[in-house]
């Protein structure tokens, strides 16, 4: 038997790519490495420790691989959802802007918000892709991007990181 807990997620924004940049102790073009769920100390939640391989720093000095943490996951038969939050699978290619927790942990910032999936290029670049849904953003603009060219986020955040 499977149980699920949900909770719905509300954000406050702005999310658009220089607030989250500034905001983000790092900024990292990354590949996930592997991602590992287990209790959360006290056993009342689960949370979902992501490694990520660093491809390239765009703010701050990241270390070759990242710990990530994520709220929810899986142990066993029993599963804990949280709407809102990052979903990382296996080898994929992101950008995600990130908080310390620890001196060498983090969380994405903003929940799904600051994390961009790397799809191939359909044209000419690859794209970043953020996907919104189970969240709910307030103070969110209706001009932030959710979708640009992975080159054009990265002169964005290398720009916004050099102020």
């Amino acid at each position: 038997m499977l149980l699920a807990l949900l909770v719905a997620a509300t954000v406050r924004g702005p999310a658009d790519v220089e607030s989250l940049t500034a905001a983000a102790d790092v900024v990292v073009h990354a590949r996930v490495a592997a991602s590992a769920s287990a209790w959360a100390p006290g056993g009342h939640k689960i949370v979902t420790r992501v490694t990520l391989r660093t491809i390239d720093a765009w703010k701050g000095d990241p270390a070759a691989e990242l710990t990530v943490l994520v709220p929810g996951g899986e142990v066993g038969d029993i599963a804990q959802t949280v709407q809102g939050v990052a979903v990382f699978r296996p080898d994929e290619e992101v950008v995600v802007f990130l908080h310390r927790v620890s001196s060498s942990t983090f969380a994405v910032e903003r929940l799904a918000l600051g994390k961009f999936a790397v799809g191939d290029a359909t044209g000419p670049q690859k794209r970043a892709i953020r996907d919104r849904r189970g969240l709910q953003c307030v103070g969110c603009g209706p001009d932030e991007a959710d979708e640009l060219p992975l080159d054009d986020l990265r002169e964005r955040v290398v720009g916004r990181a050099r102020r």
